[in-house]
């Protein structure tokens, strides 16, 4: 009779049980992380892009519409525009017209659209004429029109509120969110009298 000794069980003993816990729990740790950072910055670029974005297109039809401004008013967070009416009714181009003086019209003399750019809620509108008004930029905290050199130059100031902002940013980066816009008026402006063009 041959008489064997107590059979040995392979397994893992409580000491390596815990190093190898440890190491999983760090590791995964370490993922997750990972993963959480690389969806902030995800959602930190979408919302620059927007923020960018918006930015050129309000700087764009600021732009456009200054350069064609007969007259300028402004307010807190909003101004009105008037430019020449460039398009009758059905949307076809009117014939410009000289006055007399050096200055050009069309249609109509003394015809002109209206358009107004506001601030509300935190979204620039801009309104043409009646028509409804049309939301171009948001997440706007402010939005400043200066008018200079003898109301021949309006410079624009537009302040983004930043969306994604981590726990340093500092005051001037936050400020940093701002666009300017200096616009020579092209036209004779009718609400001065000491218009030269």
């Amino acid at each position: 009779m041959i008489i064997r000794g107590p059979r040995l069980t392979k397994g893992f003993l409580l000491l390596e049980t815990l190093i190898g816990l440890t190491v999983f729990s760090a590791i995964s740790i370490a993922l997750l992380m990972g993963f959480v950072s690389l969806e902030r910055n995800y959602a930190a670029t979408g919302d620059f892009a927007t923020n960018h974005s918006d930015a050129v297109r309000i700087s764009d039809y600021l732009a456009l519409d200054l350069r064609r401004a007969l007259s300028v008013s402004s307010a807190t967070n909003s101004t009105t525009i008037t430019i020449p009416s460039y398009y009758d009714n059905q949307g076809n181009p009117q014939d410009p017209q000289l006055d007399g003086e050096g200055g050009v019209y069309y249609g109509s003399q003394g015809s002109s659209l209206t358009i107004h750019y506001y601030l509300l809620n935190g979204t620039i509108y801009r309104q043409v004429g009646g028509a409804p008004a049309v939301g171009i930029a948001q997440n706007v905290s402010d939005f400043l029109f200066t008018l200079t050199d003898l109301g021949k130059v309006v410079t624009t100031k537009i302040t983004f509120s930043p969306i994604f902002s981590s726990a340093g940013a500092s005051q001037n980066a936050i400020a940093g969110t701002a666009i300017y816009n200096t616009t020579l008026l092209r036209n004779s402006r009718t609400d001065i009298s000491s218009s030269v063009y």
